[in-house]
């Protein structure tokens, strides 16, 4: 076979491909026109119910497929402030499908009224509590900004903190009790252990990893091991440096 004919078989091969794929494409989209919504199936909600899934995206069966929309759809669906992404699909069958992925709290941020209120995930969007799941995270009080829906936390020092507390070792988890706003940056209160009742850690404003690493190993190998001593603060603030304030007994040297 010559190469002119080559090319002209190897053109005819290609305009076969692409007329099959128009006409398939064709076809879908009057299967499309012709379809009606059946059933809508939703995965992922745990925090956000199907009720509120189903008011969300204002469809109903009997719909024509084609007038669904799902990139309207997602874009209504990522506005509820739990719902960090969403896929919708339409399907032959005639059932749309909705699959959601829910925030991960990595905190509850406590109110004026001393109640937790929301919880916030690791980038500062905040989820109201729903009573339907519980998280095991610790409180932040004290100068949260005003709520929004869909506006997350703007202050640098409480976005560093969330980002911070998910990548905590289990150790270190367990030592946490509550974060509170003073006028040096956040406070650390630890949860009592052993003999030793809670004490307030200063950690100011950045760097928290790294500090709370500090911390970890300050409580391995000074207060576990000195069941004795009673620390009454614990000062982080400082670059790579364990600054301790201790309880004297009376008679006890200063």
């Amino acid at each position: 076979m010559s190469s002119t004919q080559f090319t002209f078989w190897y053109k005819a091969a290609a305009a076969v491909v692409v007329s099959v794929i128009i006409a398939a494409g064709y076809s879908g989209f009057r299967w499309l026109e012709e379809v009606t919504l059946q059933e809508v199936l939703i995965s992922g909600a745990v925090n956000v119910t199907e009720a509120e899934v189903r008011r969300i995206i204002q469809v109903e069966e009997g719909d024509v497929m084609y007038d669904i929309s799902q990139v309207l759809l997602e874009d209504r669906l990522v506005r509820h402030p739990w719902v960090q992404s969403a896929s919708v699909s339409r399907l032959p069958s005639g059932q749309l499908r909705i699959e959601l992925v829910e925030r991960i709290p990595v905190a509850i941020l406590i109110g004026a009224d001393g109640r937790g209120k929301y919880f916030a995930d690791r980038v500062g969007h905040r989820m109201p509590k729903t009573g339907r799941t519980s998280y095991d995270v610790p409180m932040i009080s004290g100068n949260i900004e005003r709520y929004h829906p869909m506006r997350r936390i703007e202050k640098k020092a409480t976005l560093a903190l969330l980002a911070a507390l998910t990548e905590l070792p289990r150790e270190t988890d367990a030592l946490i009790s509550e974060f509170v706003r003073i006028e040096s940056g956040w406070e650390l209160r630890l949860a009592g252990s052993g003999n030793h009742a809670s004490i307030p850690v200063w950690l100011g404003e950045d760097d928290f990893a790294s500090k709370f690493k500090n911390l970890r190993l300050f409580w391995e190998k000074e207060v576990l091991r000195h069941q004795n001593k009673r620390f009454e603060l614990i000062d982080l603030r400082f670059d790579s440096q364990v600054v301790v304030k201790e309880h004297l007994r009376q008679g006890q040297p200063r």
